[in-house]
């Protein structure tokens, strides 16, 4: 259909795939288990007391009745690729679930897809299914689909790096926030031990942008992919350390070992690691269907390969130059995105770490106010999840990304305020806490109170400090008000 030649197309050992699948099953079910105790909120919709927008679909499937089947099932897929056992059917139901969850519901609840680390569950969760299936009913296309996986994971981290070049990280204004971030750092003692101006914090941040940048070039070529990847993968083993993320740095380790072909360094030991052979359990399909499979996969891979970078030209259109394309060609711009997921990774950048939230909860007949949110704390099993990080973050950017739509940060606080353990005659309080750097120190300030009234239904702003506004983007940030969530385009003026 195409001559390939001209891209060197990658190989992997078939090994490594079986690792691959293997650790990924792992991290899989380690984050399914990981998330049980907080099902209700994460997968249920808002009328069962869930983080999912009250909608009819939504709730069809998200429900009491329905979900525990889901769930039951997408274990069971994650249990089967860790055994290597029907594999390739277990790839794809773990792909459709991840799909929903991570990707179809990332506008529709404030836990916006869990994130970095949902997206990335789902994009490994698609390399593994699309690596099983060639290589067990489309041997002659596995070059090619691993050379689509390569290029979409460099753009990713080329999309990242760019960002926080862009948003402040060249200037010393990124990495240290989240260090310092109860809703993210693991030492932040520590890191407040130190200036902000100090040279361990200024080496980071150019060494975050210059990473995924540099490491995302050097994945795109042919003759250094191995070494871009290693890049990548060693960089993440230092966030893991650091950084409350989940399993999403593992998720990135394990996806570098796309990197390593049949002949690299480290594929000798991969295939020590292979816990079981790739041929194992491989159904036999009828031949026609399998043909017919093929045919669509090759289709489906060129199609994905060549609009890849179309549609991230028009991200950066619509956000860079904050310009919207032709009504048409943006809707199908937004449609095609939404689709597979494809963002501007704004990961762990300013306006997402320059701040955090504290809880509280209090009766109107008087006593105590108590803190709720012990962020990082072991006992506190709600809020030693980086799915609420992301959840509670997610609510109060859109005070940043949607200025002019107050309703829907009220929509979303309420929602999130419903979830919280309520008693009739308890008054919620989320503190504002902006995070402003000195000459000597981290300065930790309440910047806005938002009392919530349950009963009322009712939000209540007061303005503690103007050091900074809720509202702004952080120094140097190309974020811009939004024209709806789901899209990057501009807001109407």
């Amino acid at each position: 259909m195409f001559n390939v030649d001209v891209f060197q197309l990658p190989s992997i050992a078939e090994s490594t795939v079986s690792v691959i699948r293997v650790l990924y099953g792992v991290l899989l079910a380690l984050t399914l288990l990981g998330a049980l105790p907080h099902a209700k909120r994460y997968f249920m919709s808002e009328k069962w007391g869930g983080y999912g927008q009250s909608h009819w679909c939504v709730t069809a499937i998200q429900n009491p009745l329905v979900f525990p089947c889901i769930f039951g099932l997408w274990l069971a897929a994650a249990l089967a690729l860790m055994v290597g056992v029907w594999v390739v059917s277990a790839a794809f139901v773990n792909l459709i679930a991840c799909w929903y969850f991570f990707v179809q519901m990332r506008w529709r609840g404030i836990l916006r897809g869990m994130g970095a680390p949902g997206f990335l569950t789902f994009w490994l969760g698609a390399a593994v299914f699309v690596l099983e299936y060639t290589y067990r009913y489309a041997s002659h296309l596995s070059s090619l689909a691993l050379f689509v996986l390569q290029i979409d994971f460099a753009l990713i981290f080329l999309s990242a790096g760019i960002y926080k070049f862009s948003s402040g990280y060249r200037w010393n204004n990124g990495m240290e926030l989240g260090l310092v971030n109860p809703q993210w750092g693991y030492w932040l003692k520590l890191w407040r031990s130190f200036p902000p101006n100090h040279w361990t914090f200024w080496t980071l941040n150019q060494l975050a942008w210059t990473t995924e940048i540099v490491g995302a070039i050097l994945m795109l070529i042919p003759q250094t992919r191995l070494l871009g990847g290693m890049l990548i993968l060693c960089s993440f083993i230092f966030i893991a350390s650091q950084i409350r993320l989940g399993f999403l740095c593992e998720m990135v380790i394990v996806a570098c070992l796309l990197f390593v072909g049949p002949d690299s360094v480290g594929a000798d030991w991969l295939s020590f690691m292979s816990l079981s052979s790739i041929g194992q359990a491989t159904p036999v399909l009828p031949v026609v269907l399998v043909e017919c499979l093929n045919q669509i996969l090759l289709i489906g891979l060129w199609m994905y390969l060549l609009l890849l970078p179309i549609a991230r030209a028009g991200l950066a259109y619509n956000f860079y130059f904050r310009k919207r394309l032709p009504s048409f060609l943006q809707s199908a711009l937004d449609n095609y995105t939404n689709l597979f997921g494809i963002i501007i990774w704004r990961v762990f950048s300013a306006d997402i770490t320059n701040f955090f939230i504290n809880v509280y909860e209090k009766q109107v007949a008087g006593g105590e106010e108590r803190l709720v949110s012990r962020w990082g704390e072991v006992t506190a099993l709600r809020y030693n999840q980086v799915a609420e990080s992301i959840a509670v973050t997610s609510i109060f950017t859109t005070l940043k990304y949607y200025v002019s739509n107050r309703q829907l940060f009220i929509e979303r606080l309420l929602r999130y305020a419903r979830t919280l353990p309520y008693q009739p005659g308890t008054l919620f309080r989320f503190e504002y806490v902006s995070i402003v750097k000195q000459r000597s120190r981290f300065q930790l300030v309440p910047i806005v109170n938002y009392q919530v009234d349950l009963g009322k239904n009712q939000v209540t702003e007061s303005i503690l400090s103007s050091v900074v506004s809720v509202q702004e983007a952080a120094h140097s940030s190309p974020v811009h008000e939004g024209a709806q969530p789901g899209s990057y385009r501009p807001e109407d003026k």
